[in-house]
């Protein structure tokens, strides 16, 4: 009705993965629901609680591990995210809060074998805005707030330690501007921020938080009355020097 929607979602996986270095064949076939619930108390305010449970590959054993280049049965993932969109005279509101859990696999330093032992629990907050604050000046702004941690994983160096790669803190600033005598002509600034990342799955190693700055323009115009856009961007413009992405062997690294 006007105040209460549902929606559901089932999707079908076949999962084949062949080793060519020991000749191993892992098979799996399962499904991925998803469902969510809404509520809108007024026109503009919408509330929604929502669900998933996800099949993925496992995780292949790395080149230290006995059982190298083995594929791990597939994962179960589960996610659940509770959150509110609002609009109010063109400006957009939207914040959600969510975990989601997956198992974590690491090579077993009693035995030397790559196995499932713990799991990964991602809980976050994520904030967003976009409108235009001023004639011509339209911002896109966005925060994510996470605590990703490793658990049950058996080992103390390792338990309730920061994810490998996933920074704790990170924002966007984005801000479109164009003169009413001239709105083709669209000036971009786009500020990215990133907090520190652990370097390894023990949190003894690090990559300090960084910031960039991008600066553009685009042109918009018509060919044959089709639109296009002429643009020009300049990235990184204070040319900071930063790690873009840590990745460890595998999705989870040797550990």
């Amino acid at each position: 009705n006007d105040r209460w929607s549902a929606m559901g979602v089932v999707s079908q996986s076949w999962l084949t993965s062949r080793s060519f270095t020991n000749g191993s064949v892992q098979r799996a076939t399962g499904t991925s629901p998803t469902l969510s619930l809404m509520y809108k108390p007024l026109p503009n305010v919408m509330t929604y609680v929502a669900y998933a449970d996800s099949l993925e590959q496992g995780d292949t054993a790395p080149n230290s591990a006995v059982n190298k280049a083995q594929t791990l049965k597939p994962y179960r993932s589960t996610q659940y995210e509770a959150g509110v969109k609002s609009q109010w005279d063109g400006l957009n509101l939207n914040a959600a809060v969510f975990r989601l859990e997956r198992p974590f696999a690491y090579v077993d330093p009693s035995d030397n074998v790559f196995k499932e032992q713990g799991k990964q629990v991602n809980t976050g907050l994520e904030l967003a805005a976009d409108g235009e604050v001023l004639s011509g000046l339209h911002v896109y702004a966005s925060t994510t707030l996470l605590d990703p941690k490793l658990t049950d994983t058996g080992i103390a160096a390792t338990r309730d330690k920061r994810v490998l790669g996933v920074p704790k803190f990170q924002a966007n600033l984005l801000t479109e501007y164009s003169h009413p005598a001239y709105p083709n002509m669209v000036y971009t600034a786009n500020l990215h921020y990133t907090g520190k990342r652990a370097a390894n799955n023990t949190n003894t190693s690090w990559a300090d938080s960084y910031m960039t700055l991008d600066l553009g323009t685009r042109y918009g115009f018509k060919i044959y009355d089709k639109p296009a856009a002429f643009r020009v961007a300049l990235n990184n413009v204070t040319n900071e020097h930063y790690w873009s992405s840590l990745f460890p062997y595998n999705q989870n690294g040797k550990n």
